[in-house]
């Protein structure tokens, strides 16, 4: 895919992909002799369900001064990654021992989503060449010299803030 499509339309399997319904984990369009789907089954699914994420984030919690509330605590899975975009800032939000964490998004050697890479234990993985970042404090374990930003993360009643 070129990069120019990529910054139009988004990678395949990324998180507009996934909140318009074009990723490939989508179940598949019914074949071309099939009747069309009633007009209420093309209504788009909430964004939450789209993203494989259980609960929304909370709306009536105060976050505390600096905070953006990015996801219900239970949101994510214990050992799963995502991408939030919060205050137009692209962040990569991780589970890992109970515990949340954040990390800028974009992979410092060529701009990998880290929020779409895999995570093992604390260590993220870019899905474009494979650099690991811890996600606990944003060190990378492929380079030394390279690091992620970090953003202090608290969870406040069913709310997950990160400091922006």
């Amino acid at each position: 895919m070129s990069l120019l499509k990529t910054l139009l339309v988004g990678r395949p399997d990324g998180i507009r992909a996934r909140l318009l319904g074009r990723d490939k984990k989508s179940a598949p369009s019914p074949p071309p002799s099939s009747p069309r789907p009633a007009p209420a089954a093309l209504a788009p699914e909430p964004a939450e369900k789209a993203l494989g994420l259980r609960k929304e984030a909370p709306k009536d919690v105060t976050p505390p001064d600096g905070y953006e509330v990015v996801l219900h605590k239970d949101a994510l899975a214990e050992g799963q990654i995502i991408e939030v975009i919060i205050g137009g800032t692209a962040i990569a939000v991780a589970r890992v021992h109970g515990q949340h964490h954040a990390i800028a998004n974009t992979c410092p050697h060529a701009g990998g989503p880290l929020g779409d890479g895999k995570l093992n234990g604390s260590v993220v993985s870019c899905p474009y060449h494979g650099w690991k970042f811890d996600v606990t404090d944003g060190s990378c374990q492929t380079n030394g010299t390279a690091r992620v930003k970090t953003f202090d993360v608290k969870v406040v009643g069913d709310a997950v803030c990160v400091q922006m």
